[in-house]
């Protein structure tokens, strides 16, 4: 059997300091549990591991398996298509006159290679170094050789051409060249001419051969195409078959892996419960002798630890009669800090003793008052100088004897707890962990004490010699030569700005050279003045006096930070002993009420009690509220059962509003849920702090607890506030809204008048019932429409605003800024000032300002109805929403231009790229890259922009077959239930089946917006 072990943090093992403690019947069973726990953590740890190694091979597998099916159908594919394009590239022959378009096609491209190749020739001459002469020669060679050939392929294609023609135009073959004369041009004509023999016998041999050509090529593809039909089929075949072998031999790989890492757990979880079951049958074997034996050390257990504890009662009452003496004590350093201070400076004062053996409390205060006589007393002596009066007043400021008093208080601890480890360190490890904190106070006071004297030293000295250069002449010397010195820096930067400004006019410097000369000139500028600061003694004290708080302060931070992490890290190193199985009790604790086992098991104080707070407001606030008490208005979570439909009493004049029902109810889960997840939260890190306790791991002190909410913690610190508002004020409102589309909320049942029950799914079936009425040409409408607007309303601004900030962004436009502000002005004035302009200027009638314009220009003889017509409405509202949104894609993609880097373009244009290359292949890729989720949000804005249609057209103008659901020919979704739920249409819950819709058209908008931004992060990725 195993002797009990305490593990730190660190996972290191520990012997009991008393090794009789680690012999008992439930040292034994602990130290079991303990070796199982610890053994359970590391199995699991082993398949975190195993399963992340898995999974990355899995994934290999499987991407390896689409690469070898997809290489694998490319094979298949490339085996058939050899086939296939040899019987497509034969597809000519099945007739003549596809054969004559392919002989002329070909002879159209001998005649372009006979061209091209006299060009090429040509230039290699006038390239050469040959004579003149014979330059000539070759050229006249060509001329001759050219001709030639071109006239044979001119001849050919005029025969081929006439054939065709004829086969066109007549179903013959007698080739009688009269019956098409009138189609043909003069040089066909004149070759016909030409033609010594027989014409007709003469086209009718040609065509026999391009027959005899035609039917071997035809045959031949009939080969190839039986062949294809054979091979298809057995490369098919085969091809399924190899599919099948390749997928299956992956799976097998997979599942072999699967079953490695999962039996390779359970065997070791196996191990470890045989393990266990053994080592508690050995216990259980020889229990008896064990509890004898515990019997006898039990004794010697309790007198060691009765002896120690007393012997720390003693000493707390010592410390308790001790806190008194060190004021006292320190009070007397505090008058010797100063006393030396003054020797130091050569002031004679009476010599004074300091010394405080064998004095009581009440002595020591005795004498500490006649020492602050005494210092008084050469204070009034000395009132003329000036260092003795501010280093009286700096030393016994309140600031300073409290920062002294604080430094002995760490004095003391340190001191008590050194004398209190020397009890515990005979039984516990509580001792060594005393020690080290001894150690750490002892450091923190002299740090704290030498940093306080360091900053009170300076500030006396700054202090007095600013004092005696204020009394001498010799400041407002120094401020009259300070003036002049900043006048001359300000001066000479003035100069040399003026004289690159000469420069850059007579253009000796660029624009980019002179704002790094200027940058430089600013910092030369500054490091003058700061120069200036540190040679003047005015200057240079007043600016110690202004920076030495805070100097001091970053300081005391330091020797804090220092001390913590020294706690810290003994906190971390030195194991602690406990005998109690407190991680189920802190679970339930934890559970009921948070900060409970922090502050009675774990010595959490401060943590305890901020989760302490939060728990009571949580059971007296919160749990209340989300039942219905506090506000009889709403019922809470019970109130969900039928929206105070019990509660509604006309007679008596109650009318329990539903809407708030629903809506407090609502708010109530999300409150109860938020309690929840604290509670749990907060109950598994108590079982968990228990647990390691169990092993002898310390619980962390608050300065690790605050480290963490500085460092790793902070993003979710924040990040809580952030989602409890988006919770309420975003999810609050969706989840009502969803909840609302299964009641019968609208027409006939408007809370708080009347009752408003639940309905299920009836809303969402009102598109069934109401087919009669052509609810489905309503809907036919309106989504019509709506994916007609929002494609255009999205990608016109989009594109729009690309092609003039990429405009704009070229090097050769000037005053750039000019046209950059007058882009942005539609974004700049507010949408409802422009949509309501707009509306007045294509007014119908004269009114307008459009049709005024355009009647006045003469382009219109009549005023046009702009807005009563459904097509000009429909595309009038495209471009006023074009208009509108363009500006901020300019912005964000002018923005996004200036962030690509130029050498990118500079390395294409060395590679050859053109302007358009440019801008389709590094420009648009980058663009899209960093503005893919603002284009995203584009098109779902577009899809829910009510304010547009709203505001300039009114959703009008109505259809000439109107519908009992009142939609218009500009309605959107959005709009059209907007109008359900005010009145357009009656009838029982439409504000309900408005809900319904308006459900539909946020689930489509998320999915959209989802989808879209994670295919816009894996690709950034």
């Amino acid at each position: 059997m195993e002797n009990l072990k305490l593990y730190n943090w660190y996972g290191k093992a520990f012997d009991p300091i008393l090794p009789e403690s680690s012999n008992s019947l439930k040292a034994y069973q602990k130290q079991i549990q303990n070796i199982f726990s610890r053994q359970e953590i590391y199995i699991k740890s082993q398949q975190n591991r195993d399963k992340d190694l898995f999974l990355r091979a899995r994934q290999k597998l499987s991407d390896n398996l689409k690469r070898n099916l997809a290489s694998h159908k490319v094979a298949y594919k490339n085996k058939i298509a050899v086939l296939k394009d040899s019987v497509k590239k034969l597809s000519f022959a099945n007739s003549t006159i596809p054969l004559l378009n392919f002989e002329l096609k070909k002879l159209k491209l001998k005649l372009k290679d006979t061209q091209t190749y006299a060009k090429d020739f040509v230039y290699s001459l006038s390239k050469s170094a040959d004579e003149l002469n014979t330059k000539l020669d070759n050229i006249d060679n060509l001329k001759i050789t050219t001709r030639a050939e071109e006239l044979e392929l001119f001849k050919k294609f005029t025969i081929y051409s006439i054939i065709k023609i004829y086969l066109q135009k007549h179903q013959d073959r007698d080739f009688d060249i009269s019956k098409i004369k009138i189609f043909l041009l003069e040089n066909e004509i004149l070759l016909v001419e030409k033609i010594n023999t027989n014409i007709s016998e003469f086209f009718k041999s040609v065509y026999e051969n391009i027959e005899k050509q035609r039917l071997y090529l035809f045959n031949k593809k009939q080969e190839i195409w039986q062949k294809y039909q054979k091979t298809y089929k057995l490369e098919k075949e085969l091809y399924q078959k190899e599919k099948k072998s390749i997928i299956l031999e992956t799976q097998q790989k997979i599942l072999n892996l699967e079953y490695k890492f999962k039996s390779k757990i359970s065997e070791l979880n196996a191990e470890n419960r045989k393990k266990k079951e053994a080592s508690l049958a050995k216990i259980a074997q020889q229990k008896e002798s064990i509890l004898q034996s515990e019997k006898i050390n039990q004794e010697k257990i309790n007198k060691t630890i009765a002896e120690a504890k007393a012997q720390s009662k003693l000493l707390q009452a010592k410390y308790k009669s001790f806190k008194a003496f060190y004021k006292q004590r320190a009070t007397l350093q505090l008058c010797k800090d100063l006393y030396t201070f003054l020797v130091k400076n050569s002031l004679k004062i009476n010599k004074i003793d300091f010394s405080f053996n064998n004095l009581s409390a009440l002595e020591l205060k005795q004498k500490n008052q006649e020492i602050l006589k005494t210092l008084n007393a050469f204070k009034n002596e000395e009132k003329s100088n000036i260092l003795v009066q501010n280093c009286f007043a700096i030393f016994l400021s309140k600031t300073n004897i409290f920062r002294n008093q604080f430094e002995f208080s760490l004095l003391l601890k340190s001191q008590y707890k050194k004398l209190i480890a020397k009890i515990k360190s005979s039984y516990s490890y509580e001792g060594k962990f005393n020690l080290e904190e001894a150690k750490a106070l002892q450091e923190r006071f002299l740090d704290s004490r030498l940093s306080r004297l360091k900053y009170r030293y300076e500030k006396i000295y700054a202090k007095t010699n600013y004092q005696l250069l204020l009394k001498s002449d010799l400041l407002l010397q120094e401020k009259a030569q300070n003036k002049q010195t900043l006048a001359n820096i300000k001066q000479t930067f003035k100069e040399n700005k003026a004289s690159l400004k000469q420069k850059l006019k007579e253009k000796h410097i660029s624009k980019i050279a002179y704002k790094n000369k200027i940058y430089e000139y600013k910092i030369d500028k500054k490091e003058a003045i700061e120069e200036l600061k540190l040679q003047s003694k005015s200057l240079a004290n007043k600016e110690i006096l202004k920076t030495l708080f805070w100097r001091e302060l970053s300081e005391i931070k330091v020797n804090k930070k220092l001390y913590e992490s020294k706690i810290t890290e003994a906190t971390k190193s030195i194991p602690i002993e406990t005998m109690k199985n407190l991680r189920w009790i802190s679970l339930i604790f934890g559970l009921v009420f948070p900060g409970l086992a922090e502050i009675c098991f774990f010595r959490q104080y401060l943590k305890g009690l901020l989760m302490s707070i939060f728990s009571i407001l949580a059971w007296v606030l919160v749990v209340p509220f989300s039942f219905g008490f506090y506000w009889d208005k709403m019922g809470g979570i019970p109130g969900f059962s039928d929206l105070g439909a019990s509660k509604y009493n006309s007679a008596q004049g109650i009318f329990p509003d539903a809407r708030l029902y629903l809506f407090g109810g609502v708010i109530s889960v999300l409150l109860i849920c938020f309690v929840i997840i604290y509670f749990l939260v907060s109950g598994l890190g108590a079982y968990r702090v228990a647990k390691h306790l169990e092993y002898g791991s310390r619980p962390s002190k608050w300065s690790h607890t605050k480290r963490w909410l500085n460092t790793s913690g902070f993003p979710w610190v924040i990040s809580i506030l952030g989602w409890v508002l988006m919770l309420f004020i975003v999810a609050t409102p969706i989840i009502t809204s969803i909840l609302i589309s299964f009641t019968n909320y609208g027409y006939g049942h408007e809370a708080p008048a009347k009752t408003v029950d639940w309905v299920g799914l009836k809303m969402w079936g009102y598109w069934w019932e109401f087919r009669q009425n052509k609810m489905f040409l309503s809907l036919a409408r309106v989504l019509g429409w709506t994916a007609i607007w929002t494609v255009f309303s999205t990608f016109l601004p989009i594109g729009f605003g690309i092609i003039i900030a990429v405009l704009t962004n070229s090097s050769r436009l000037r005053f750039k800024k000019i046209f950059r502000l007058i882009y942005i002005l539609p974004w700049a004035i507010p949408a409802f000032v422009t949509l309501s302009f707009l509306k007045t200027a294509f007014k119908e009638g004269s009114d307008g300002y459009i049709n005024t314009i355009m009647l006045a220009l003469g382009l219109i003889s009549e005023p046009k109805n702009w807005l009563s017509e459904i097509g000009s409405a429909r595309i009038l509202v495209i471009v006023v929403q074009t208009w509108i949104a363009y500006a901020w894609i300019f912005m964000l993609v002018t923005g996004n231009l200036q962030s690509i880097p130029k050498n990118i373009y500079e390395s294409g244009s060395v590679d050859g790229a053109k302007s358009r290359q440019l801008f389709w292949y590094l420009t648009l890729p980058s663009l899209l890259l960093s503005i893919a989720p603002m284009l995203i949000g584009q098109f779902v804005g577009a899809f829910n922009n009510f304010t547009t249609i709203s505001i300039f057209t009114g959703g009008g103008p109505a259809f000439t077959e109107n519908t009992v659901f009142g939609e218009a020919s500009t309605d959107i979704i959005i709009s059209w239930v907007y109008k359900l739920t005010t009145g357009a249409a009656n009838f029982e819950g439409n504000q309900a089946f408005a809900a319904a819709l308006t459900t539909l058209a946020a689930v489509f908008s998320i999915a959209i917006g989802a989808r879209g931004f994670i295919k816009s992060m894996s690709r950034r990725d």
